[in-house]
């Protein structure tokens, strides 16, 4: 099948080295298309959870770096790190450049389609920077979801109901919670603004989004890969639009 290209592609919020992680996919996903520069904006390995699994490395891991080094190799894909909260240990060597991957706390992409600044986006969560004990427990609790996700939807698909995400339900209502009370997106039109740019891209909320905040700022979300499999797409006319896992991959997928 022949790639699909695209000026920039935007992946986040992988979780590798945790168990519900989606690597298989986001590796077919990049082995689809072909990119100028592909950056990865935070979350894509799993420091908290990467510690408390026994096999911390295996062959599906491998793969996905394989398919990165190829998009850099074979195409010459500029790739970016961006940091996030989940893999914070990047943050004493930023910025630095390893193995050819430039590793940021931020990244700005200025081009004819607009300048966009982009982040992680947890500073910008007062749970995730204020109390990192309460994340902490979120995360441990997500987890437990995405195990009992497993579970139930064995159930309703015996009973011939269709599958549901209950993690994925509660996470994207914790997170309109915490945007209310910390003006989360509010935060993000204020510092675009302050850098000058035209929109912000992010991760962090796990919810794939396209819309305009006030003063007219932009907000682009790529979601995840644990349940949304999700990514952003700038195309050759600098257009951006969130890409789905099945726009490119035409084969299924099970999604708990």
């Amino acid at each position: 099948m022949e790639r699909k290209h695209f000026k920039t592609v935007v992946i986040s919020d992988l979780h590798m080295g945790s168990l519900y992680a989606k690597v298989e996919e986001l590796t077919r996903f990049l082995e689809s298309l072909t990119c100028e520069r592909l950056i990865m904006a935070g979350d894509i390995i799993d420091g908290w959870q990467l510690k408390k699994i026994e096999d911390k490395w295996t062959v599906r891991e491998s793969s996905f770096v394989k398919a990165v080094m190829e998009l850099m190799e074979s195409f010459q894909t500029e790739v970016v790190y961006v940091t996030g909260n989940h893999d914070d240990f990047l943050d004493h060597i930023t910025p630095c450049q390893l193995f050819n991957i430039n590793i940021v706390n931020e990244y700005t992409i200025d081009d004819k389609g607009g300048r966009y600044v982009v982040i992680h986006g947890h500073a910008f969560d007062s749970i995730t920077s204020h109390f990192k004990w309460l994340s902490n427990f979120g995360d441990t609790a997500y987890n437990f979801l995405l195990k009992f996700n497993n579970l139930k939807n064995r159930a309703r698909d015996k009973q011939g109901k269709e599958k549901y995400s209950f993690s994925k339900a509660l996470k994207h209502g914790v997170k309109k919670a915490v945007n209310l009370i910390s003006g989360f997106e509010s935060d993000l039109a204020e510092f675009a603004k302050s850098k000058k740019c035209d929109g912000i891209i992010c991760g962090h909320i796990h919810h794939p989004e396209d819309k305009i905040l006030k003063n007219g700022i932009r907000y682009l979300n790529s979601g995840d890969w644990v349940e949304s499999l999700t990514a952003l797409g700038e195309d050759e006319d600098c257009q951006w639009k969130v890409l789905k896992y099945g726009d490119l991959v035409t084969e299924g997928v099970q999604v708990d």
